[in-house]
């Protein structure tokens, strides 16, 4: 008779739930940091006319960083996550740039808020990659 394959050490079932805990909170974190910071970004328009957003600032910020954090984390969805991120989040950065006192010139802004929106979208790209090798610190 064959002996049917063990079950996975139980400690090794364990490592695997704390680091998918640790990656669930390092995005919710991440996430928070770019509601604050979008939110603080938001707030520096000076421009009556920029005022009139679709939603509120609060609202706009809690929205982009749950999209990050969504695209940031090692699910199925976050792939249509990172796919809405860039859009959004351009704009956003435009109007900011361009709102703010005293406002940056258009041929400045629209790069920079390339990069913004590019840098959350790499960021939340790298962030939900599985690791195909040890990380620096860890013991693998």
């Amino acid at each position: 008779m064959s002996e049917a394959p063990a079950a996975p050490h139980h400690s090794v079932r364990l490592q695997a739930r704390r680091r998918h805990f640790k990656r669930f909170v390092l995005a919710a974190v991440l996430g928070a940091v770019v509601a604050a910071y979008t939110y603080g970004a938001l707030a520096e328009r000076v421009n009556p006319e920029d005022w009139n957003d679709l939603l509120p600032e609060w609202l706009e910020a809690v929205v982009l960083g749950t999209v990050f954090a969504v695209a940031s984390l090692p699910i199925a969805g976050a792939i249509v996550a990172r796919a809405i991120i860039p859009v959004p989040s351009f704009l956003l950065y435009l109007t900011v740039l361009l709102g703010k006192n005293p406002p940056l010139p258009y041929y400045a802004a629209l790069p920079l808020a390339i990069v913004y929106a590019g840098a959350l979208t790499v960021l939340s790209a790298y962030l939900a990659e599985r690791p195909e090798r040890p990380r620096l610190g860890s013991r693998r």
